[in-house]
């Protein structure tokens, strides 16, 4: 086939999970034998650092403009629709300017991808909303609803990175029986292999040490709950016994800096900013235990999945797609309670043995979750959405 996979940009260098994602498809499928390209809308934030087995065009849609944003998509999947048998579209970022191509007779069949909501639902910790705010989230949710809705389930297939996420989406009007479930791609082998990650790895590094070390990372956002973190530090009852870091940058930065002050902490606490990921890694390869602490309960994550690569045994709220990712090499805490999550540490502080079952678990979940095994369920809902014409 000839795939052409539309996305925002391929920005390796401070590029979240999501390049991560496109990028290892974009190869896997490649590698699969099939002649792939990468389409990227705003090609100016681009940053590719290495040779791609794939081509990339650099074009730009107008996306200061909702209406003018899909219409420009819409245009874009025509410019390219004689070099594709197939596109893959960011759902997210492209939904509508899809569906139009193919309400308007559009000929090339479409796979849109979702990993998060749409922007029309409101955020659970969104803030009060004034009557305007609140008014054209609604008056916009119910366009999307019901006037845009019937033009997107038109395309053939869609993809989501988690059920409970796919559940959401049904409950939109998306059609199960056109949906796949496609985990994000991690080339967890090829980290386990670089980094000699193996049952007696992870029994060596989590006995005997005298401090442990505990990581966590993202975009620090209020919503990822690194606040919960801090205040679990100051719970504990054995603070000198663990040290921590909360790697990233984001909005909630000073924030968080300011808390870990205020409660009297520094010295418990790491803040080392934005870190490439080889640096990440290193941080990864030396800690203890990683802890998501929060994120919307339909979403899954890259990092986490890198976590269990590495043999780390994993902190997560109880419940959702954290949990259900990381089956087998998991501590459930309750979400949002910061004293359960302290606990949860000092159990996990207090056994190697359970530290080092889990993170064994971790481990043999992550070799499932290779790029190059979920490659092959991306290219069934391709197939899927070809034998739909």
């Amino acid at each position: 086939m000839r795939i052409i996979l539309l996305t925002t940009k391929l920005n390796f260098k401070t590029g979240g999970g999501s390049v991560t994602d496109l990028h290892l498809k974009a190869k896997g499928l490649a590698e699969l034998g099939h002649e792939v390209s990468v389409v990227t809308t705003r090609s100016a934030a681009n940053s590719v650092d290495r040779e791609l087995p794939y081509a990339v065009y650099e074009d730009d849609v107008d996306s200061r403009h909702f209406i003018r944003s899909q219409y420009s998509t819409y245009r874009l999947i025509k410019k390219y629709e004689n070099k594709a048998d197939i596109f893959y579209i960011d759902g997210n970022n492209f939904l509508y300017g899809g569906g139009v191509y193919k309400l308007l007779g559009g000929r090339v069949p479409l796979a849109a991808f979702f990993n998060m909501r749409l922007n029309c639902w409101r955020d659970p910790e969104m803030k009060a909303e004034n009557f305007f705010s609140r008014a054209k989230r609604k008056l916009r949710f119910f366009l999307e609803r019901w006037i845009g809705n019937p033009v997107v389930v038109r395309m053939e297939t869609f993809i989501y990175n988690t059920p409970m996420l796919a559940e959401v989406y049904y409950g939109f009007g998306h059609k199960k029986k056109k949906s796949f479930i496609v985990e994000d791609m991690v080339n967890t082998l090829d980290i386990i292999k670089k980094l000699q990650v193996s049952p007696e790895m992870i029994r060596a590094r989590q006995t005997g040490q005298n401090e442990i070390i505990i990581y966590c990372s993202g975009r620090l956002l209020r919503e990822k709950g690194f606040d919960l973190v801090i205040q679990a530090v100051g719970a504990l009852k054995s603070k000198n016994k663990y040290q921590f870091i909360i790697g990233g940058t984001g909005p909630d930065e000073n924030r968080l800096k300011k808390m870990a002050a205020d409660l009297k902490l520094e010295k418990y606490i790491d803040f080392p900013g934005w870190l490439e990921k080889e640096k990440m890694y290193e941080n990864l390869s030396q800690a203890h235990i990683f802890i998501f602490p929060k994120w919307w309960s339909e979403y899954g994550s890259v990092v986490l999945t890198e976590a269990m690569a590495m043999g780390l045994p994993c902190l997560v709220p109880a419940g959702g797609a954290l949990e259900w990712l990381s089956m087998g090499g998991f501590l459930p805490f309750a979400p949002d309670n910061y004293n359960d999550l302290a606990k949860r540490i000092e159990e996990l502080g207090a056994s190697a043995d359970l530290r080092i079952k889990l993170g064994i678990g971790g481990l043999r979940k992550a070799e499932e979750l290779d790029y190059k095994k979920l490659v092959i369920k991306l290219e069934k809902a391709m197939i899927f959405a070809q034998n739909k014409e």
